[in-house]
This record gives C-alpha cells, structure tokens and sequence, in this order.
C-alpha cells in the first residue's frame, strides 16, 4: 500500500513568522496537534510544530504565546517520506525518528500531505487487515521508547 492511499491530502500549514499562538489556534481549530511549517516565500518545508512544542516554547521562553515566533519554537529536523513510499517505509521513518506523524513530500519535495500512526490505525480496522494492525502496534511501540539522553 502506497503513502498517498493513506495521507491526509489536506494540510493546514502555518508560516515560521507567524505567532504561536497563531499556530495553537489552528490546532485547536482543526482538531491536531501538529503542522507542517512553510516559508511564506517559497512554500517550501522548514519544519513542524507540535502542541508540546508550543507548550514547551512558553514554558522556556517566559513569554506568551502571541510573543513567540512559531520558528523559534518548531523542529527544523524534520522525517518525511514520498507520497509514492510503501507504508512500510513510513512506519519505518516514525520508528527511527520517534515521530508520530510524518510529512508527505511529491517528487519535487513539495508538500503534498501528511500521514500518521493515526491513519494507518484507522486504515487496518477499516480494511480488518491484521498485518496492518500488527505493524501499527510494533510501530507506536518503537516511536513511544523514552530517547537516549545525549
């Protein structure tokens, strides 16, 4: 099975100047707590933002939400994969990089989705499809081990 049968196609996405608590409200707002962060010149991918970011940007930084820059705040690390990646492949880039949702890029690198633990869970009971579900399982197991400190 193919990444782009199970991504979410629509991507609400924030730019990195933007406020966080821009960011928060579009979360809340979409029920998620995750966005991809573009550049406003260019659409290109910089990084992502989660609401523990958020949450930890505010807490370390002492300012208020609407006083933080979302690319202050946001993960330039960013995991992907290609909309034409088998979903093994993408549970295999979650495992390595501990994420739980990943962005989905076309051939040009353009974001073009995002797919998540999420998705494949609903995907396997939708279809009954046990290997998926197993593979789910394994999955968030590995992404939900406490990181090596460094």
């Amino acid at each position: 099975m193919k990444v782009r049968e199970v991504m979410v196609p629509k991507v609400i996405t924030c730019d990195q100047r933007a406020a966080l608590a821009e960011a928060v409200k579009l979360m809340w707002e979409h029920d998620i707590g995750f966005l991809p962060v573009v550049s406003a010149e260019t659409g290109a991918l910089l990084g992502v933002i989660t609401d523990r970011d958020a949450c930890m940007a505010a807490w370390f930084q002492g300012k208020p939400l609407w006083d933080i820059p979302v690319g202050s705040a946001m993960s330039m690390r960013v995991a992907s994969v290609s909309a034409e990646a088998e979903v093994d492949e993408a549970e295999l880039i979650m495992s390595e990089f501990q994420v739980h949702r990943l962005p989905v890029l076309d051939e040009a690198g353009k974001l073009v989705g995002v797919i998540s633990l999420n998705d494949l869970a609903h995907r396997a009971v939708r279809d009954a499809d046990a290997e998926l579900e197993e593979e789910v399982a394994l999955t968030l197991g590995t992404v939900s081990q406490p990181r090596e400190s460094n």
